[in-house]
């Protein structure tokens, strides 16, 4: 079962998402946290959520980085560390089954086969449960291009 977590930028999706996780206690993933400045986005944190690790994900473009850059989208630099390291995570979350897994979030790079698109690709071929977060704007695109069999959106 795919349970999908939906709404409008800035609905508080990743915050369902993290309390979604911390109620139930089961499973793993990520969620994607947003860190501010004076009300403009600076930056994204990967949150790895059983181990409450942050990993580095996007740095918006005024930022150094010293680190390889695997995507752009205006003003934001996606880090090739941060799927680096979500791939590896979760192939060892499929290999011990574990479940549900929460990935948030698919949305325009998945979209162009970027982003969590290999990753997801495989989730779905593992046929584990799955949380997801998605744009309510992009959902029947999201719907469309990877054919959810079983899912559900949470309210």
């Amino acid at each position: 079962m795919i349970k999908i977590i939906t709404g409008k930028i800035n609905s508080y999706k990743t915050t369902r998402l993290i309390d979604y996780y911390q109620n139930y206690k089961q499973g793993d993933g990520f969620a994607s946290l947003k860190v501010m400045h004076n009300d403009i986005v600076k930056e994204y944190n990967l949150l790895h959520l059983s181990k409450n690790k942050k990993i580095p994900y996007i740095k918006r473009n005024n930022q150094d980085i010293t680190e390889p850059v695997i995507y752009e989208i205006g003003p934001y630099r996606f880090l090739k560390s941060a799927f680096d390291y979500v791939e590896t995570e979760i192939e060892k979350m499929i290999e011990k089954r574990v479940e549900p897994i929460f990935l948030d979030e698919i949305s325009l790079l998945e979209l162009k086969n970027q982003g969590f698109h290999q990753i997801l690709i495989k989730l779905l071929a593992a046929d584990l449960d799955l949380i997801l977060v998605i744009r309510n704007d992009l959902l029947i695109d999201v719907l469309a291009k990877y054919q959810f069999k079983d899912y559900k959106i949470i309210k």
